[in-house]
């Protein structure tokens, strides 16, 4: 069977969020919403429609662990006996949520923040954001958690999907491709519009982030690579020609990556100034987004090899690195 779309409702500018339903041979939830009631009311009201409630989920399974995609998971299965299968990377994020959002945290306000130079007030900003993310995360017991692995599969609808580890927006990012119908739940990899690539604290024991955006781009590449008829989006409505639309995502990256790397020639060397002038059109309340992107820009144009970065009182600066003869 196909996947049934259950569309919910989130407090942020993406809108909507989608979970999604298979009701054969067993109930099976993938994705669920955040935690907020109205959400929790839509999604009570979309399993109605297929005459499902709470109580009969069997399994709970979670793309990513961003709260528009598991903060009811533990809802669920106080109401359920459902167990919450999740990759193998991002079942920390279910298990001991509240202590890796305040390293998230921590990171944000003592190391990755401070560098890129942005007034205090907006680092608060961001900062005090995370804070109501992380409160919006509720963990599961680890007795309730199935843990999967890339490049196995789940059997949802009565099928066989293919797990696949997309890392970019989210390091712990999985979709799920079924080879035979053609059909991808793509998550927040794939929709309509360029996904953010969220910068993340690095993993325990080391000091450097992996950087999102060249991983967001590698995954696209593997995505392309598949035969897809039919994609169903984390957010958005499904939709078909996957190929096209990877195509226009790469066409915009490489364009704002190509207006950044000019900007840097031209003398604009910190994250402020590139900000000021790449998201003018936003207010600057609004331009967390665009500083995610403008990273993962930077992040581009360091792995091409085109700019260096070098910390001068603490703040990094970008420079363009000379043609070679």
């Amino acid at each position: 069977m196909d996947p049934i779309r259950i569309e919910l409702p989130t407090g942020w500018s993406m809108g909507s969020v989608n979970a999604y339903l298979f009701t054969h041979p067993e109930i099976i939830l993938v994705d669920t919403g955040d935690k907020a009631e109205d959400a929790w009311e839509a999604l009570v009201d979309g399993l109605a429609a297929h005459g499902v409630a709470p109580r009969d989920i069997s399994r709970v399974v979670i793309t990513h662990p961003h709260v528009d995609h598991f903060g009811s998971a533990r809802r669920i299965i106080d109401e359920s006996d459902a167990m919450v299968w999740i990759f193998e990377q991002g079942a920390p994020w279910l298990l001991e949520s509240s202590t890796l959002w305040e390293q998230r945290a921590n990171y944000y306000r003592d190391h990755f923040l401070p560098r890129t130079g942005l007034p205090a007030e907006t680092r608060q900003l961001i900062v005090a954001g995370n804070e109501q993310l992380r409160s919006m995360a509720v963990s599961v017991p680890e007795e309730r958690i199935i843990p999967f692995r890339a490049g196995g599969e789940l059997h949802m609808g009565g099928m066989g999907w293919q797990i696949i580890h997309t890392p970019g927006h989210a390091s712990t990012q999985t979709v799920f491709y079924q080879p035979e119908t053609r059909q991808l739940i793509s998550a927040d990899m794939l929709l309509a519009v360029v996904p953010v690539p969220i910068v993340e604290h690095p993993p325990a024991g080391r000091r450097d982030r992996d950087p999102a955006l060249p991983q967001f781009m590698r995954s696209l590449a593997a995505l392309e690579a598949l035969e897809v008829d039919r994609v169903y989006p984390g957010h958005g409505r499904p939709f078909d020609d996957h190929r096209a639309v990877i195509a226009r995502q790469r066409e915009r990256i490489e364009s704002r990556k190509a207006q950044c790397l000019e900007l840097i020639r031209e003398g604009k060397s910190t994250i402020p100034e590139l900000l000021e002038i790449m998201y003018s059109h936003q207010p600057p309340v609004g331009r967390v987004t665009g500083l995610w992107m403008l990273v993962g820009y930077l992040d581009l144009l360091i792995d091409d090899g085109l700019v260096r970065e070098e910390e001068l009182d603490g703040v990094s600066r970008y420079y363009p690195v000379p043609d070679r003869p």
